[in-house]
């Protein structure tokens, strides 16, 4: 199957609502935008440019580009806070936002995704406040930023598991050993169709679907799967968005693919989460396994991070510690498994280091 170039990423959401049109303002002017909102009529499971809130939809009502102050680019200016970054902790991120403009209405937020890799960039030049990831930053990034002189602060908020991914209508496959993820992912020669795999499956072409390489899932799953962060077969469906992973595996009896816990539990009616051997048995991508252990190595962490200098600003301040007060109650809601308590006043401790030296 040709590769396909990544998907740019979702569209931006606001909190409260106002969904950001793409629109290059001009030298020295600020985008201005208005919100209304329309009776719902009910939940959409994939969100696009028109998103339900509390029960209603929010339409964009206008957004013009002008030459005056007050309304700012998004994270920069106007008391917005701007958060990027990873797919995989989009959804938690959401919820969050969402869930602090209600405690706090007069607070905007807008939350979008570039991929982990992508996050620290726009993070480390400025283009937005927190970066979500699902991995530790690496010493290159870091380098950058320090490069930069951008201190900033890594701190977990919640953890998932990579889920393997396949069609409901796939019943033969009912587990997969880590070498056989190796063989899929590793080679665009040795696995072409199913019976490549095992002898005992039909000769139908595999469809693999995955993330980008700016993705951490993508880097997480190939240092495990492969052995080296980035070493994957080529010729595979590649995004950033994790919804449209997930479609391309439901369109088809004999796609495979692989995505965050979250994105997962966001489309599980239409897939089917295949158990994953490591040399113990085959286990399941449940919370219980992943917080207890037994679903390592596909298993991992989830971060925000912050620059220091942002948590001079209230606003900034006030969203990251609200993020972790919520993220416990929130990651189990939305697909994640929570860290410990201690987990979460570590974090708040490391906040409070941060703000005294912003």
């Amino acid at each position: 199957m040709p590769a396909n170039p990544a998907a740019p990423g979702r569209p931006l959401e606001v909190w409260p609502p106002v969904v950001a049109l793409d629109v290059a303002p001009r030298a020295n002017s600020a985008l201005i935008c208005q919100s209304s909102r329309l009776a719902s009529p009910g939940p959409r499971r994939h969100r696009s440019n028109v998103r339900v809130v509390h029960g209603l939809l929010a339409v964009v009502a206008a957004c013009t580009v002008a030459t005056q102050a007050g309304c700012g680019a998004p994270g920069r200016a106007g008391g917005i806070v701007s958060v990027g970054g990873s797919s995989s902790l989009y959804t938690l991120s959401e919820a969050v936002a969402e869930s602090f403009t209600g405690v706090r209405p007069d607070s905007r937020v807008t939350v979008s995704f570039s991929g982990t890799a992508g996050g620290f960039r726009q993070l480390c030049d400025g283009e937005i406040d927190i970066a979500g990831a699902s991995r530790r930053i690496s010493a290159a990034e870091a380098a950058r930023c320090s490069a930069l002189d951008f201190p900033f602060l890594e701190i977990p908020v919640a953890r998932d598991g990579i889920v393997i991914i396949a069609n409901p209508a796939n019943t033969l496959v009912e587990c997969l050993t880590l070498d056989e993820l190796t063989r899929l992912w590793g080679s665009a020669g040795e696995v072409r169709t199913w019976r490549d795999l095992r002898p005992s499956y039909p000769a139908e072409t595999i469809r693999l679907f995955g993330p980008g390489p700016d993705s951490g899932t993508f880097r997480l799953f190939t240092s495990v799967v492969v052995g080296r962060p980035g070493a994957s077969r080529s010729d595979h469906y590649q995004s950033e968005d994790d919804d449209l992973i997930a479609r391309g595996v439901a369109g088809g009896r004999w796609g495979l693919g692989y995505l965050g816990s979250a994105a997962y539990t966001r489309n599980r009616e239409d897939l089917r989460a295949v158990p994953v051997d490591t040399g113990f048995g085959c286990v399941e991508p449940t919370p219980d396994a992943v917080a207890d252990g037994r679903y390592s190595p596909l298993a991992r962490d989830l971060f925000i991070h912050v620059g220091v200098a942002s948590l001079a600003r209230e606003e900034v301040y006030a969203l990251v510690d609200y993020y972790l007060s919520a993220a416990a109650t929130l990651a189990v809601e939305t697909g994640y498994v929570a860290l410990p308590a201690a987990e979460y006043a570590r974090g708040r401790v490391m906040l409070e280091s941060g703000r005294e030296a912003s």
